[in-house]
């Protein structure tokens, strides 16, 4: 019925090589994701087609990492408290988007500007949201684009906040030059990053993009830490000092009208 749980199986699609192991696994997962209720050891083993033992030694490994759980009178297995946290961090991300997308609309309506919602990737900002402006010549940025930390203003707001270990280590690696403004000194960015931490808020002059720039601020969760970072991108040629002080107080006020829909101020900080 099945070979060693090492082997690897080749699927349809072009010789890819598979972990059978790996994929026996998921097909447990996904068979208890879609049944009504609990399932014995036979069942799952029947279900999938795979042997008894091979199916108990599976179970164990993923009990190990609380994948799945097992009811204390019958001995029968669901999904357990693993696969939230495992799927904890990009839920909170749906939530943020869709709290944040109607502070969006109404920044974009008052300002005739584009706002985006952006995340961190442990690297770079990424794009998840937006709500296009109504003026003529708009900003457009897809969801799911990664951009610079250090050459955005979204970038730069994340970098801002992170510990100050994190810091050291972006400016500690080469800084890659975009344009003729982009910060590529590392003592320039460190004074950027705290500007920006003083101010609340981070600019983006054609650092990323040539006449292309932004404000952004951080709006908080519930413990204090940074959710998202709302950003109003605008073309270079409305973007004088007037235009970047009143967009400034705009998005601060978004991202402060956030954070109070996510919990901050509610929770430990």
């Amino acid at each position: 019925m099945e070979g060693s749980l090492n082997r690897k199986t080749e699927s349809a699609q072009g010789g890819f090589q598979s972990i059978a192991a790996v994929d026996h696994a998921l097909s447990l997962l996904k068979t208890l994701a879609t049944s009504a209720e609990p399932l014995g050891v036979n069942e799952l083993a029947r279900r999938i087609g795979l042997h008894k033992s091979t199916v108990s030694r599976l179970l164990r490994t993923l009990e190990n990492h609380h994948f799945i759980q097992r009811d204390a009178s019958h001995g029968r297995i669901s999904l357990g408290l693993g696969v939230v946290a495992l799927a904890g961090p990009m839920l909170g991300a749906m939530d943020v988007i869709a709290i944040g997308r109607p502070v969006l609309e109404r920044i974009a309506s008052t300002t005739g500007e584009t706002v985006s919602l952006a995340l961190w990737n442990g690297r770079e900002a990424v794009m998840v949201e937006q709500v296009l402006g109504t003026r003529t010549v708009v900003h457009y940025t897809w969801r799911g684009k990664a951009v610079s930390a250090h050459s955005t203003a979204v970038g730069k707001v994340f970098l801002a906040f992170l510990p100050d270990n994190e810091v050291r280590a972006v400016l500690a690696a080469p800084l890659e030059r975009y344009t003729a403004f982009t910060i590529v000194d590392p003592v320039a960015l460190a004074t950027e990053i705290g500007r920006i931490r003083r101010a609340g808020y981070a600019l983006n002059i054609e650092e990323n993009e040539l006449e292309s720039c932004g404000v952004a601020a951080a709006a908080y969760d519930f413990h204090g830490k940074v959710a998202t970072v709302l950003n109003i991108a605008i073309p270079k040629y409305r973007f004088d000092e007037e235009q970047q002080q009143r967009l400034a107080e705009i998005v601060v006020e978004g991202a402060r009208e956030l954070s109070g829909k996510l919990g901050y101020g509610n929770g430990a900080r």
